[in-house]
């Protein structure tokens, strides 16, 4: 029977978690909201749930192996202990990896950002920028010699839109739709059109100056993040749902002991 990987990316928002063969195929996956407080017991419980399937045999259960990335720095010794006698990989810039941080204080990384490269050389040569979406939107730049380089970090969609909300009383909440056109002639609309496609527009154009300012004339993006559903990308931007669970794969060959 082939060996089993849990794969956790817990973002401060929400959790992915995946179910991997050690041979690369993909079991099944899950998402959850993140909660800060959860306690081991309570992880366990919730995990073992999440991957019962009644036709099937518990894959929780079956997992030899947890590899683990996490911006929440509580949950790191939670999962741990929810682990028990499973070997737990936590992603950290001292691991081994095949590409360079050509940063002055590379420990400072975060995990999410350092599996996101691993996935991202699985499927495209450098150079590459990738964008992530999520609480913080945050993007990296990966030069040709696979060195990360550096990037940048600006609020996430749904964070600058609730602190929008926060702060301006007389706006009211509206659903995040995104509108076929910029300009809006209500308050719900122009609302839409500000949050949805500004952020796009955001994205686009901090994208260029990125790279421009690395000196790259050509690079494969790539966008990934729960936020990347709720906007719409240029063409020249690659999707993948999936590219901080590929990165903890990658991880997972290259620390496997």
């Amino acid at each position: 029977m082939s060996e089993h990987w849990l794969l956790l990316d817990i973002g401060n928002t929400h959790t992915v978690a995946g179910v991997f063969q050690a041979d690369g195929a993909h079991v099944a996956e899950r998402r959850f909201r993140t909660d800060p407080h959860c306690t081991a017991d309570e992880y366990r419980v919730l995990l073992r749930q999440l991957f019962q399937d009644p036709l099937s045999s518990n894959v929780w259960a079956l997992a030899d192996r947890v590899i683990l990335s996490t911006v929440v720095p509580a949950l790191e010794r939670v999962v741990a202990q929810a682990c028990g006698d499973l070997p737990c990989l936590s992603i950290s810039a001292a691991l081994a990896r095949d590409f360079e941080l050509d940063l002055p204080h590379p420990e400072q990384l975060g995990a999410d950002r350092l599996c996101n490269v691993a996935g991202a050389l699985q499927l495209a040569p450098a150079p590459l920028l990738l964008v992530d979406a999520g609480t913080a939107t945050t993007f990296c730049l990966i030069d040709p010699g696979r060195g990360y380089i550096g990037g940048a970090i600006v609020p996430g969609l749904e964070t600058s839109w609730r602190a929008l909300q926060g702060r301006a009383a007389k706006l009211f909440s509206v659903q995040l739709v995104r509108p076929d056109n910029a300009v809006g002639n209500t308050t719900e609309t122009q609302l839409q059109s500000g949050v949805l496609l500004g952020y796009e527009a955001l994205i686009e154009g901090l994208s260029d100056r990125l790279l421009r300012d690395a000196g790259f004339a050509v690079a494969t993006l790539i966008a990934t993040g729960g936020c990347s559903r709720l906007i719409r990308l240029s063409e020249r931007f690659r999707l993948e749902p999936d590219l901080t669970l590929l990165g903890l794969f990658r991880y997972g060959q290259l620390n496997d002991k």
